[in-house]
């Protein structure tokens, strides 16, 4: 069996990924499964060649869902499908396991929405990673590792469809301390930025709300910059132990993986400034 990542460990590491799901999803272990996506109907979903998933739907119909890995038991999984109401509008829907990644981290997911008028399910137009819901605020998080890095996205709900509304970038200066959120419409288009404490962190949070973080100069003069460019630096500057709140954040150009990158702050003395700083003159208050 082939998987985006090495298997290695991955018993102990299924289990510790379980705390990222949201568990009022119901798991089911192997093919054939039923459920109810309504009251009162059923679906029995099975695999019988081995790789194609087959849905048996009301009235005798059938619907090819995906093409899915057959997974043995040294393989280790737990799970190969979770079942939920993952767009909150009453009817059970099925995440199907695609595969696995970074030794069992990351589990990815082909999302099937189910449509009651149509009496069949609906996919979802991205394989999703590691699903949390949180029902209350209708928001459902993705995350996935990368490297020492994890990242997530929030769906909200427009019209009654899910759309990637934040995107939440951990940012790999000062500890982890902080992350920056990407607002999005629906249309996909980016509408704004914010930098937060990563401990403010919640899984159905999506962070409008949330304050921006704090940060202090660290160093005797930190200069200010128009652009998060050197080219673009300005005569002015802040000093040492001045606090800023944190607007945005820009990798270090040509290499987004070393240096502080640059920060977009926000001080305020006699009048309001907002500049880029250099992410290596800012340490947490």
């Amino acid at each position: 069996m082939r998987s985006r990542a090495s298997a290695q460990s991955i018993g102990i590491l299924f289990l510790l990924s379980y705390a990222s799901i949201g568990l009022a999803a119901s798991e089911e272990g192997q093919f054939p499964f039923k459920f109810a996506p309504v009251k009162g109907q059923s679906v029995s979903i099975d695999q019988p060649a081995g790789a194609e998933v087959i849905a048996h739907l009301p009235k005798n119909k059938q619907q090819v869902l995906a093409v899915v890995e057959t997974y043995e038991a040294s393989d280790n999984i737990q799970h190969i499908a979770l079942i939920d109401d993952f767009n909150f509008d009453g009817a059970q829907d099925l995440a199907l396991l695609e595969s696995y990644g970074y030794g069992g981290v990351n589990l990815f997911y082909h999302l099937f929405l189910w449509d009651q008028a149509a009496q069949q399910f609906s996919k979802f137009g991205e394989t999703i990673s590691n699903p949390e819901l949180d029902a209350k605020r209708q928001v459902l998080t993705t995350s996935a590792r990368s490297g020492p890095v994890w990242s997530s996205t929030k769906y909200k709900l427009e019209q009654g469809k899910l759309y990637p509304a934040v995107d939440w970038e951990a940012i790999t200066v000062n500890d982890g301390n902080w992350q920056r959120l990407t607002f999005k419409n629906p249309q996909g288009q980016v509408i704004g930025h914010k930098v937060v404490s990563s401990q403010d962190e919640q899984s159905g949070d999506t962070g409008e709300n949330l304050p921006n973080a704090g940060a202090s100069i660290k160093v005797k003069k930190a200069a200010l910059y128009d652009r998060p460019n050197a080219a673009a630096k300005t005569k002015m500057y802040l000093i040492q132990k001045d606090i800023v709140s944190l607007l945005d954040w820009q990798p270090t150009e040509g290499d987004p993986y070393s240096g502080a990158g640059w920060f977009l702050v926000r001080y305020q003395g006699k009048k309001l400034i907002e500049k880029w700083i250099e992410g290596s003159a800012l340490v947490k208050p």
